[in-house]
């Protein structure tokens, strides 16, 4: 296998994470465009980061799982690996909207939940549904 191919790979594993959270943040700022009012734009960026490390998530398990249609490759040690870091992230972002409360308990909560996603891939993340 050359190393050309095997970078191609990785790159459409990588525009593929990317895909999806650009695709849960377009999600997000649809429904907010036809539901909330136009002041509350800096509530949508946080909601819009919050998509992007979900969506990331999300794109991670179409990229790396042999049961998706898009996968590049089947790495489900890895799948994992990102999906826990994704899973801390989440935690993280929404726990940074309120610092005083902040507890590294709940990153490594959101860790295990992200790993646990990963770990079964495609047999959850097929019933997301846009």
């Amino acid at each position: 296998m050359s190393v050309q191919f095997v970078a191609a790979k990785w790159f459409r594993v990588l525009a593929l994470i990317a895909l999806g959270g650009i695709g849960f943040v377009a999600a997000a700022f649809f429904q907010a465009i036809s539901s909330d009012s136009w002041g509350q734009w800096k509530a949508l960026l946080n909601v819009a980061v919050l998509f992007a490390v979900l969506g990331a998530l999300y794109g991670t398990i179409a990229a790396l799982d042999s049961k998706s249609d898009f996968a590049g490759v089947n790495h489900p040690r890895i799948r994992t690996a990102f999906c826990a870091f994704f899973g801390a992230a989440a935690v993280f972002v929404v726990w940074s909207w309120f610092p005083a409360n902040f507890s590294a308990a709940w990153l490594v909560a959101g860790a295990a939940v992200g790993a646990v996603l990963g770990w079964y891939g495609w047999r959850w993340a097929k019933y997301v549904d846009f």
